[in-house]
């Protein structure tokens, strides 16, 4: 029953996924999607066919032009989650994008709640710890907060086995091939899962170590530095794995490096007491508090409440004696400092300076939101709380019953809302476009304008649904303009359906900029362009709630000047 102890307890957590994250879903998950603002969504679906496209060398992995025209994007600046996309290729193909999406939210609580068991359970040795501890982790506020659109920030099932594989290689109790093989495997595919994460992992993880070797007794000592160069290597290793992707990014220009706005979002003091509109018990009557927080609510990940602190603290000094219960610590309050990003913030108010404002000219890390790095801090959190648990020697039952009593509020106030509202986003796809008859007729690699425009409509997932055949004149690799598109005030009024001045003449100028030769419009959903598409030239059509305006670039660019 041992052996088969991971597995039940997996199920378990995936069933507890399922009932409190997916079941609004599987109410009528006909076109819908787990969490809200479907805009993200319809992006990971987006990359979950890229990928299938990729592997069939219908598409270039990294350097695409299917976006963003006539330029394209480097996507190994974007959320693609290569790693789990390929891992779900034969999905993608067989049932569709959305398909692989929703397995991926809901199994992302369940992966990351059974990866923090695996790790508590090999320091504790004892189950119910275990079980526990891998509770707070996979079903925090942080995870809460990434489910609701950012599944590749949900997805960090490998930071509880990274974590777990190099104590094993610091114990000697894998063999050191084994664990490089393993620990290379892990990291590779945090990077190819998103590479902001893996980044920020290197470096919490490197600086903790640095204080293992610090307060370490000798023997600790010389087996941290013995285990180091195998470290290093299955480090090296995953590096040459994902290697196409690294030099994808270093070596061509990062299209939204001006559109990252890192002092943006940082972790509020006071989210680690006041919940969000995510957590059922308070969220609701401490929504105007966590209104003044920086971000939005997915990115106010740091909510712990008052019962989990006390398990937390508890677990910390019934070990106190333990040097390696100080290494936890520290990396807990590490990673809450880091993720207090540059400036002391209490209720949107930024104060005294802090050390974040010093690493944000390293690599990778300069992009990094400070907020998302409280997932460090979650995870130490619940090998704290696993210890907090875990019988020492000989208790009365009473004291056993009064931890638990602590832990059970604690895992109560952390329940997310069941709001249908932020679990399940109904992309209601036009049936011109979910049967391809409104896409049919445009030639391969023609590019179209797609409106509502960008992140405001569900683009990218109609262009996945056509496999990608034709390029778009923009699409959702992130929620600001490319800076290509800045000269053209008709971008300006896409994202807001406000006219620009003579909107006939500057939407010709971004049509002749970008070569478009159709117009995709949810018929739904209108806007104000009709009149200005029709002027510019457009025949219109529509099929099946998609209203059509077909163009000649080359008549197009003959009404601008310049061009």
């Amino acid at each position: 029953m041992r052996r088969l102890e991971p597995l039940w307890v997996l199920l378990g957590y995936a069933a507890a996924s399922v009932l409190l994250i997916g079941r609004f879903w599987l109410q009528a998950p006909r076109d819908a999607v787990v969490g809200s603002f479907g805009a993200d969504q319809g992006f990971f679906a987006w990359s979950l066919v890229h990928w299938v496209e990729a592997l069939a060398g219908n598409q270039a992995p990294f350097l695409t032009d299917r976006i963003d025209a006539p330029q394209g994007f480097n996507l190994a600046w974007a959320t693609t989650i290569p790693g789990p996309a390929i891992l779900l290729a034969p999905l993608t193909a067989l049932a569709g994008p959305l398909a692989s999406y929703n397995l991926l939210a809901i199994a992302a609580p369940a992966l990351a709640a059974w990866g923090a068991y695996l790790l508590c359970r090999h320091v504790t040795r004892n189950a119910l710890a275990a079980i526990i501890g891998g509770w707070v982790f996979g079903f925090s506020s942080y995870m809460l907060g990434q489910t609701l659109n950012h599944v590749n920030l949900a997805l960090v099932w490998t930071l509880p086995l990274i974590v777990l594989v190099v104590l094993r290689l610091i114990e000697g109790s894998v063999r050191p091939w084994r664990g490089l093989l393993l620990l290379a495997a892990l990291i590779a595919m945090q990077f190819l899962t998103f590479t902001e994460v893996a980044a920020t992992a290197t470096l919490v993880g490197a600086l903790t170590l640095l204080f293992a070797l610090a307060i370490g007794a000798p023997r600790l000592r010389q087996r941290i530095l013995r285990a180091l160069p195998w470290i290093a290597g299955a480090y090296a290793l995953a590096l040459v794995i994902v290697s196409p992707l690294l030099l994808a990014a270093l070596l061509h220009p990062n299209p939204i490096a001006e559109r990252i706005r890192p002092e943006l979002y940082p972790l509020d003091l006071k989210n680690l007491l006041v919940p969000t509109i995510v957590t059922w018990a308070g969220g609701q009557r401490f929504q105007g508090d966590a209104l003044q927080f920086a971000g939005n609510v997915t990115e106010q990940l740091g909510y712990l409440g008052p019962a989990l602190i006390v398990a937390a603290i508890g677990g910390l000094v019934r070990w106190r004696r333990e040097r390696w219960v100080w290494v936890i610590a520290f990396g807990v309050l590490l990673s809450i400092l880091l993720a207090l990003g540059a400036h002391l913030t209490i209720s949107g108010d930024a104060r005294w300076v802090l050390p974040w404002q010093w690493l944000t000219h390293l690599p990778l890390i300069q992009f990094a939101l400070p907020a998302r790095i409280v997932v460090f801090a979650w995870l130490g959190i619940a090998v704290l709380t696993a210890l907090f648990v875990v019988p020492r020697g000989r208790e009365e039952p009473a004291v056993m019953a009064l931890r638990l009593v602590v832990v059970g509020v604690a895992l109560l106030c952390l329940l997310p809302v069941p709001r249908a509202d932020l679990w399940r986003t109904d992309l209601a796809t036009p049936p011109g476009i979910a049967s391809g008859a409104a896409t049919a007729a445009i030639p391969d690699d023609a590019v179209v304008l797609v409106l509502p425009y960008s992140y405001r409509g569900n683009g990218m997932y109609w262009q996945a649904l056509a496999k990608m055949r034709y390029r778009m004149a923009g699409g959702y690799s992130a929620a600001a303009i490319p800076a290509q598109y800045l000269p053209f005030p008709a971008v300006y009024g896409l994202y807001n359906d406000q006219l620009p001045s003579n909107p006939r003449q500057e939407l010709l100028r971004y049509l002749a900029f970008t070569g478009t030769s159709w117009v995709l419009v949810d018929a739904r959903f209108p806007g104000p362009w009709a009149q200005f598409l029709r002027e510019a030239g457009g025949v219109r059509s529509e099929v099946g709630g998609v209203v059509r305006w077909q163009f000649d670039p080359a008549a197009v660019r003959a009404q601008v000047p310049g061009f």
